[in-house]
């Protein structure tokens, strides 16, 4: 989704069917990019593909005899930073970064595909990035009702830029989805292991298991 709106209203419903229409997309990059040999997705409703959309798991391919679980994210415009989310519903229910559990995330925008390997991304989170983010930050946002506020943070030698991002979500009821945007570069610079693929599809080589754990 895109951030640069004053005020994000966001139809969960509506996110979810545009979701699903970017998965036909997803499964051509597999298929056509990754030569992934089976696509199994956990879309319905039915108790095990629901227990694992609470795992944050939307798909499982195999490459190469590998099989990946995979946690996709679509964004409508490359901005070189990833969205994480910190509270699904602030502030009592925790984000998809704390509860989910995939191999990797895979992180669409028109322009760019990424791969990040989910262990290396949660170890930065829970041991660098969030302590170091004050709690009050969260609530700041939250009371303002702002979409978006941009921050300056200290992580170790560097000195870096993230942005909280507010969600305003309507589906029968309202809640806020609070998470925060990081770049690329600061990811890298702190060990978090990635690869891309711009379009039009070069070449991609999928992590094994024993980087991406």
């Amino acid at each position: 989704m895109s951030f640069q709106s004053a005020t994000m209203i966001h139809q969960f419903k509506k996110s979810l069917l545009h979701e699903r229409e970017q998965a036909i997309l997803a499964d051509k990059f597999y298929s056509e990019v990754l030569h992934a040999t089976n696509i199994n997705r956990y879309n319905s409703d039915n108790k095990y593909d629901m227990d694992m959309q609470r795992k944050d798991i939307d798909v499982q391919v195999t490459i190469r005899g590998t099989a990946f679980s995979i946690s996709e994210k679509f964004r409508d415009k490359d901005f070189g930073d990833l969205y994480i989310e910190v509270f699904s519903k602030y502030p009592h229910t925790m984000g998809w970064m704390h509860t989910g559990s995939p191999d990797a995330i895979v992180y669409y925008t028109p322009q760019t595909v990424y791969w990040i390997t989910h262990k290396s991304l949660k170890a930065f989170c829970n041991e660098l990035l969030f302590p170091a983010i004050p709690t009050a930050w969260y609530e700041e946002i939250h009371k303002s009702k702002k979409t978006i506020v941009s921050k300056k943070l200290q992580l170790k030698d560097s000195d870096c830029k993230i942005c909280l991002i507010q969600a305003h979500n309507f589906d029968g009821k309202t809640w806020e989805t609070i998470g925060l945007s990081i770049g690329f570069d600061v990811l890298e610079h702190f060990g978090v292991k990635f690869r891309k693929v711009s379009k039009p599809f070069f070449s991609f080589e999928v992590p094994n298991h024993s980087q991406n754990g």
